[in-house]
């Protein structure tokens, strides 16, 4: 019992020590213009009712447009920066261009994210929104990072639940990462019609842009075409949208979905995929059971 105060006590204290550093830097954020962000809910909504493409940012693409940083799978490229500036700035009438939703609002994001996401805001928002159109309505990034941040795990599985409408009875081309194996051992795409895969490299494949986006066009004619390649995605999205395909960069989606089945309460490896976000390795071997599907729909390799 006595453990069990202390534990509430010290979460308090957290929230408390939060508010007073929100408030303490309240002056690098208050003058910034106001952004508008669709909910998760909205964003999926949206992109079920209309077929529209989807380009998603995050703080990876956007340390790539400031040219700060780079994500430890895309080595820094001047024409990656260009493509994700042109592509943050566009205006296509199939294509929703999806940032954070915490640029907006906080609602619902646990203390971590919030601290993680007003210390950037603190640190690059003055270059940062001179990229953004005020008067734009902006999808949410979060769409398909919607379990491990999410304080009300009933929310997660809501949006799970939404997000299978995308693909429900529809044919699928995956353009993925070499090691993504996107729906591999879980039954996120068992609605889908099919599923066919393009690999591609789980580093710089954007060196390789030209050659995936050649067999996009090849391969994705009358297929809603899911795309995990970090950055790349944001901007082949883009140019498939251009070209009238439907195109929906769903980075992490697979992962968070499989965090979600395992209840994970924070950022851990999963068998057989390759997780960006974490040092530690698990086995990259496929489970005999699933070896044999994946295999067969694997259609293209792109350097890889």
């Amino acid at each position: 019992m006595i453990a069990s105060f202390l534990k509430k006590l010290l979460l308090k204290n957290k929230k408390l020590e939060f508010y007073f550093w929100y408030l303490r830097t309240l002056d690098k954020r208050i003058f910034l213009p106001t952004i508008k962000v669709q909910t998760m809910e909205e964003t999926i909504k949206d992109l079920v009712a209309t077929n529209k493409s989807i380009s998603r940012y995050g703080d990876a693409e956007f340390n790539v447009v400031m040219r700060k940083a780079n994500p430890n799978y895309q080595a820094h490229d001047g024409a990656l920066t260009q493509r994700l500036i042109e592509v943050l700035e566009s205006n296509l009438d199939n294509l929703i261009v999806a940032i954070p939703r915490t640029f907006y609002s906080m609602e619902g994001e646990k203390l971590h994210i919030k601290y993680f996401w007003y210390t950037y805001i603190n640190k690059n928002g003055k270059e940062l929104f001179s990229y953004f159109n005020k008067n734009k309505v902006y999808g949410n990034a979060a769409m398909t990072r919607f379990y491990l941040g999410q304080t009300d795990k009933r929310v997660s599985h809501r949006i799970a639940k939404l997000l299978k409408q995308l693909w429900d009875k529809k044919e699928l081309l995956f353009i993925e990462g070499e090691l993504s194996r996107m729906g591999v051992g879980n039954d996120l795409f068992d609605n889908a019609t099919s599923i066919k895969r393009i690999l591609c490299p789980s580093k710089n494949a954007f060196n390789s842009y030209d050659a995936i986006l050649e067999a996009a066009i090849q391969h994705g004619k009358d297929k809603v075409i899911l795309i995990a390649l970090g950055p790349t995605a944001s901007v082949l999205s883009y140019d498939l949208a251009k070209l009238g395909y439907t195109a929906l960069d769903v980075g992490h989606i697979d992962v968070e979905y499989m965090w979600m089945l395992m209840k994970a309460e924070r950022v851990m490896p999963i068998k057989g995929r390759y997780v960006s976000e974490t040092r530690d390795e698990e086995d990259y071997e496929i489970p005999e059971e699933y070896k044999s599907d994946y295999e067969n729909s694997i259609i293209a390799k792109i350097g890889v």
